[in-house]
């Protein structure tokens, strides 16, 4: 059996046994320490699958490496500290690519006086691989997936589908994370994910972390300039996050109420009618 078709929630059920009680249910691990919560959170990068440097410059994919990584950590509420890079680099890789792809990196980094305080390299055979570790801190402790309840309303801060978009324009977007809202939803006591799969996909998780499913009304979904409805429930890469919570937290975040969390387990994307919407594909898993 390998790992192609298992799917990413598949894999991590499978590794569970070998992990922390309680972790695995969320994109960052939240630590308790004297003065609030330590938020961490890794991932990978991996040339030809989330950058491209045959129309993209490697600061660009410097900075929207950096950008998703920070995601998880807006998500959670969290103020940026410090990064660990590190980078797996061919052996034919232009020298001005890896200091050009730390550029990108450092330009974001000023941006939310974050340190990029070390890492590591090695050479590989096959395309590069990124990996950013980020912390942050908050002192507010936020709510897991796994605490998100049927009844609850669900909400976007912002118009999706930019990202999906510019890739097929072979546009390069620079996705900027949305730190301070973060920190705003988190203090409300919302639940918030990043969308870096797209929206189904990221309600999936909540619907796996926390037992609910969950009805996304496909016609109130934000769009981008250009996006279409597809685009707009499936675009990952996406800087806006999702929240859900008691409808009055909700309306009161001044968020895009998009859909309702129920008990079925289910998650599903219907029209004005509540007539099914048929998606090409509910966002994007590495091993589906």
């Amino acid at each position: 059996m390998s790992v192609r078709g298992v799917g990413e929630l598949g894999l991590l059920e499978r590794i569970k046994p070998y992990l922390a009680a309680g972790a695995g249910g969320d994109d960052a691990a939240v630590i308790a320490d004297a003065t609030g919560f330590v938020v961490a959170s890794t991932d990978m990068f991996v040339e030809g699958v989330h950058f491209d440097l045959g129309w993209m410059s490697a600061e660009d994919a410097g900075w929207r490496s950096l950008a998703l990584a920070l995601g998880d950590l807006a998500a959670k509420g969290a103020e940026p500290l410090w990064a660990l890079a590190a980078v797996a680099i061919p052996e034919q890789w232009p020298v001005d690519h890896l200091t050009g792809l730390y550029a990108g990196m450092a330009v974001l980094a000023r941006r939310f006086q974050l340190a990029i305080a070390g890492g590591d390299m090695s050479s590989i055979e096959g395309p590069a691989v990124v990996s950013l570790t980020v912390v942050g801190h908050t002192n507010t402790m936020p709510l897991a997936r796994a605490q998100a309840e049927a009844g609850w309303s669900v909400g976007v801060t912002g118009a999706l589908g930019a990202a999906a978009v510019a890739l097929r324009d072979r546009r390069v977007h620079r996705p900027v994370p949305l730190i301070e809202e973060g920190r705003r939803l988190n203090e409300l006591a919302l639940c918030s994910g990043d969308i870096s799969d797209g929206l189904v996909r990221e309600m999936e998780k909540f619907a796996a972390m926390a037992g609910v499913g969950c009805v996304l009304w496909g016609e109130d979904v934000p769009r981008a300039t250009g996006a279409s409805m597809q685009d707009a429930l499936t675009s990952g890469e996406e800087a806006e996050l999702v929240c859900a919570g008691p409808d009055e937290l909700v309306k009161k975040a001044g968020l895009q109420v998009v859909g309702t969390l129920t008990d079925d387990g289910v998650v599903r994307v219907v029209d004005a009618r509540d007539a099914p919407i048929k998606l090409a594909a509910s966002g994007y898993d590495h091993f589906a």
